[in-house]
């Protein structure tokens, strides 16, 4: 069996479990030892047959960090790993219609309920909360508005 073969199947058997960015396969395969030439014309095959894909990887991304609690700011740093860009992140979440608004009052409340803000002190943390969570000030300012 040739290397190119092996490679193949070795990059089949992680798409198998999961959705991978092409940047990330690469990174697996050069990782086990692939050449760059052969890492590159695997992934080429890998997008050619179907097994991979940028715009099903970033979906299963957005998707996955949306339903965990996470805001845009959190997913577009981990898209970028992935080397993906603010353009196409915005696309697709304008193209699902991603509410991020409605995503930062659901992380507040899972994280807090209905526990009313005790001082200064315990608002500056559950704004360190949110932001750490990737949601921007001004989501934050209006989760924190509604529920003070």
């Amino acid at each position: 069996m040739d290397t190119l073969a092996t490679w193949r199947k070795t990059a089949i058997g992680w798409l198998s479990r999961r959705e991978h960015s092409r940047a990330e396969l690469k990174q697996k395969l050069l990782q086990k030892g692939a050449s760059g030439a052969e890492a590159e014309t695997v992934l080429d095959w890998c997008q050619q047959q179907g097994y991979q894909n940028e715009q099903r990887f970033l979906e299963m991304l957005l998707r996955s960090r949306c339903r965990q609690g996470y805001g845009y700011q959190y997913i577009l740093q981990e898209a970028r790993q992935h080397q993906i860009t603010a353009a196409e992140l915005s696309a697709l979440a304008e193209q699902l219609e991603i509410d991020w608004w409605a995503l930062a009052e659901a992380a507040y409340q899972k994280k807090f309920a209905d526990k009313a803000i005790a001082d200064y002190q315990d608002k500056m943390k559950r704004m360190a909360y949110l932001q750490r969570r990737g949601f921007s000030s001004e989501q934050i300012r209006a989760v924190l508005g509604n529920n003070s």
